[in-house]
């Protein structure tokens, strides 16, 4: 008997799983870990490989936009697909499944932008800045735009 090195455990687990004739199962864990390689860093946190049957891949989407964005983009994921799962990929096709609540990589938060700065101050025609008071201030200005829409134009005086 012959003692080679140490096997490891994922081909045991292989081998078992496949005897139970659920190799698909490893075949999705594996791609699973593969995934933020094969989808890139944009898509792998919106989709997740879910069943395999069949030779078809079924891939969990967020929405219908990113569904057809895959569809799209099908032979580039296929061959991504098979880069990662061997030279005897099982995966003959992908097909897409849309899951919005599903319990993929959830979405970073969205942080608002700053607010915008106050604009610059407009220059005082009125001559009201000294007055402290905010409602007189604003009185004042009422009294001098009603003033200043009744003024006749100089040119009609």
């Amino acid at each position: 008997m012959s003692r080679q090195g140490p096997v490891p455990l994922s081909t045991d687990l292989d081998r078992y799983l496949a005897s139970l004739g659920l190799p698909h199962v490893s075949l999705l864990v594996s791609l699973r870990k593969a995934w933020p390689g094969i989808a890139g860093p944009a898509l792998a946190g919106k989709t997740m490989p879910s069943r395999f049957r069949n030779g078809v891949l079924t891939v969990t989407v967020r929405n219908h936009a990113w569904a057809q964005e895959l569809q799209l983009s099908k032979p580039l994921l296929l061959s991504r697909i098979a880069e990662a799962a061997g030279p005897d990929s099982p995966v003959k096709d992908v097909r897409f499944s849309v899951d919005a609540g599903s319990s993929m990589v959830p979405e970073r938060e969205i942080s608002l932008p700053e607010p915008l700065p106050p604009p610059p101050a407009l220059p005082d025609p009125e001559g009201l800045s000294s007055v402290s008071d905010p409602a007189t201030r604003e009185s004042l200005r009422a009294i001098h735009r009603r003033a200043g829409c009744r003024r006749k134009p100089e040119s009609e005086k």
